[in-house]
């Protein structure tokens, strides 16, 4: 699985009265470079991962939704008619106990009927509930 670094990272963060005693909202948004290419006849899936957001311990942690989407692509078409599709398949966004911080998967699934197609970089925003 690939790993890649966020990047223009700005965090929002609020007090808030949530369950369990949770205490924070953290709304994080960004970018991270990525490097998913599919030519010809050809059909890629990858997942990219990154960490995002302040340090958290498992007990500060109480969960993490996250979206994302393409922000970046290359398309190179020689001759028409040429398609190509590209889908963000499923964000998940989870506390990592190794980096204690939570870190997103991004699925990117792209397929290519003729074209040269190349995906550079992706959005995310994630909203982490945390008692601090």
């Amino acid at each position: 699985m690939p790993t890649t670094d966020a990047i223009g990272e700005q965090v929002i963060e609020a007090v808030v009265a949530g369950p369990d005693g949770a205490n924070r909202l953290f709304t994080i948004i960004g970018a991270a470079n990525v490097c998913i290419e599919a030519t010809r006849q050809q059909r890629t899936t990858e997942t990219w991962t990154f960490l995002v957001g302040p340090p958290l311990s498992r007990l500060q942690f109480h969960r993490a939704i996250g979206t994302a989407s393409v922000a970046s692509q290359i398309v190179s078409i020689q001759t028409p008619p040429r398609e190509f599709t590209v889908n963000v398949h499923s964000v998940e966004a989870d506390w990592d106990d190794e980096n204690q911080r939570v870190k997103v998967r991004v699925e990117i699934g792209v397929i290519s009927n003729g074209a040269t197609i190349e995906i550079t970089q992706i959005r995310y925003w994630v909203a982490i509930l945390a008692q601090m």
